[in-house]
C-alpha cells in the first residue's frame, strides 16, 4: 500500500473544511505545503480553455509572481493537458524542446524552479483544477514516494471540486435571486418552525425598523394586530399543507396598507424537519420603491388594458375599493374587471391573483414614478 502523508487527517480535513471558508481552498493549501514539504503549493481552477484562470492561489508567496503568471504566462504554460488524475513531474513531462520554444515560460522557471509535481483534474467538471507542488532550487527533489503521496489524495480532490462547484453555482443563483428581489423593493423574511427570523433582506429591515403595523423583536415578527400574528403562527403550523396566505397589515401612521405573502419555504425533507427554513415571506409597502407594469401584466396574462390595470394596482396591496379611487372607476368596474381576471387566469380569489403576479416579479417590475 502507497505510503500517505503524515498528517494526513488534518490534510483532508481542512481541504473540505476550507471549502466553506472566506477564501476556499487557502487552508487546505498550507496544510499541503507542510506535509508535502514544498515549498509552494498552487491551486488554479480555470474554464477549459480560458486564457486566463477564475482562480490562481499561492499562499505565502509573493503576490506579484502570481500576478505576472496570470496576466503573461498562463497561456503560455506547458505544463498542461496532464492525463486526469495522474501525478506528473515538470521535467519529465516538458521536454527541454517544448521548454525553449516557450522562452518566457523558461525564464519563469528559471527564477524560481523546475522542482514540480502537478496534476489536474475535472475531466468531468466543467472546471478543470490544476494543483502544483514546487519546492525551491536548493530544497530536496522530489521522490517517487512523493508523487505516490500526493496521488493518495486524487479521489478526494475530485469530490472537493465537485463540492465546490455546487457551492459557487448555488451561491451565484442566491445573490441574482436576492438581488433581483431587492431591487424590486420586497421584503424577504425567512422563517424556522418556531417563527424565528433566519434571514430578511434590506427592504425587509427597511420596513421592520418604522415598526408601523409589524416590527421585528426578540428575532421574531410582532404585530399591532395581534390576530394577524395568530394568522402567520397558524400558518407555521400546517407545514406544508398549507396554501399560500396573503395578510393585510394596517398601518397605524394612516399610510397605505403593508402586503404579506406567505408560503412554504422549499427545502429537503432533512432540513426542514429540523431548524432549517419553514415560511417565506414577501412584505410589499405601496408607497415605496418600484410598481407592478400594467403593460407587463397585460401581454404575460393576456388581460385587457383594464384588467392589467386593476390586476397591478391590487397586487401592490390597495384594496379594491381604493383602486377603483385611483383609476377614476366605479367599484362595480372593478369587481367585473376581476370577474374576467379569474376567468382567463383560472384563479379564483384575489389573493392568488397577488400571488400569481408577484411569482412573475422578475418580468413585471418598473421604477415608481
Amino acid at each position: 500500500m502507497p505510503e500517505e502523508y503524515d498528517d494526513m487527517p488534518g490534510v483532508l480535513a481542512a481541504l473540505f473544511a476550507s471549502l466553506l471558508d472566506e477564501e476556499p481552498w487557502a487552508a487546505f493549501l498550507g496544510r499541503l505545503s507542510k506535509a508535502s514539504g514544498a515549498t509552494w503549493v498552487t491551486l488554479i481552477l480555470t474554464p477549459r480553455s480560458a486564457e486566463q484562470p477564475g482562480m490562481i492561489l499561492t499562499p505565502n508567496a509573493d503576490p506579484g509572481v502570481g500576478a505576472d503568471y496570470s496576466s503573461r504566462l498562463f497561456a503560455d504554460d506547458p505544463f498542461i493537458g496532464l492525463p486526469d488524475g495522474k501525478v506528473e513531474h515538470f521535467r519529465d513531462f516538458v521536454s527541454a524542446t517544448m521548454l525553449d520554444r516557450k522562452s518566457a515560460f523558461r525564464e519563469f522557471v528559471e527564477h524560481t524552479s523546475d522542482e514540480i509535481l502537478g496534476v489536474d483534474i475535472g475531466e468531468a467538471s466543467r472546471l478543470e483544477l490544476r494543483l502544483r507542488l514546487t519546492r525551491a532550487a536548493d530544497q530536496p527533489r522530489f521522490t517517487l514516494e512523493d508523487r505516490c503521496k500526493l496521488e493518495k489524495i486524487v479521489p478526494h480532490l475530485r469530490i472537493a471540486l465537485a463540492l465546490f462547484e455546487r457551492i459557487a453555482s448555488g451561491e451565484t443563483e442566491q445573490r441574482i435571486y436576492a438581488g433581483a428581489v431587492a431591487q424590486m423593493a420586497v421584503g424577504l423574511i425567512i422563517l424556522d418552525r418556531k417563527g424565528k427570523v433566519l434571514r430578511l433582506n434590506a427592504p425587509a429591515s427597511t420596513i421592520l425598523a418604522e415598526q408601523d403595523g409589524i416590527t421585528l423583536r426578540n428575532g421574531a415578527l410582532t404585530f399591532d394586530d395581534a390576530a394577524l400574528g395568530r394568522q402567520l403562527q397558524d400558518r407555521l403550523a400546517r407545514g406544508e399543507d398549507g396554501a399560500p396566505m396573503t395578510i393585510r397589515i394596517e398601518r397605524p401612521s394612516g399610510t397605505g396598507d403593508l402586503l404579506l405573502v406567505a408560503g412554504q419555504a422549499p427545502a429537503p425533507d432533512f432540513i426542514s424537519a429540523g431548524g432549517g427554513p419553514a415560511l417565506v415571506l414577501f412584505l410589499t409597502d405601496p408607497t415605496h420603491g418600484p410598481r407592478i407594469s400594467a403593460e407587463a401584466i397585460r401581454d404575460l396574462l393576456g388581460l385587457t388594458q383594464g384588467e392589467a390595470a386593476v390586476a397591478a394596482h391590487l397586487a401592490e396591496g390597495l384594496a379594491p375599493a381604493e383602486v377603483a379611487a385611483r383609476l377614476g372607476i366605479s367599484a362595480n368596474t372593478v369587481r367585473a374587471h376581476l370577474r374576467s381576471i379569474f376567468g382567463k387566469t383560472g384563479v379564483k380569489r384575489q389573493s392568488q391573483l397577488v400571488q400569481l403576479v408577484h411569482q412573475s416579479l422578475p418580468s413585471l417590475s418598473r421604477p415608481a414614478g
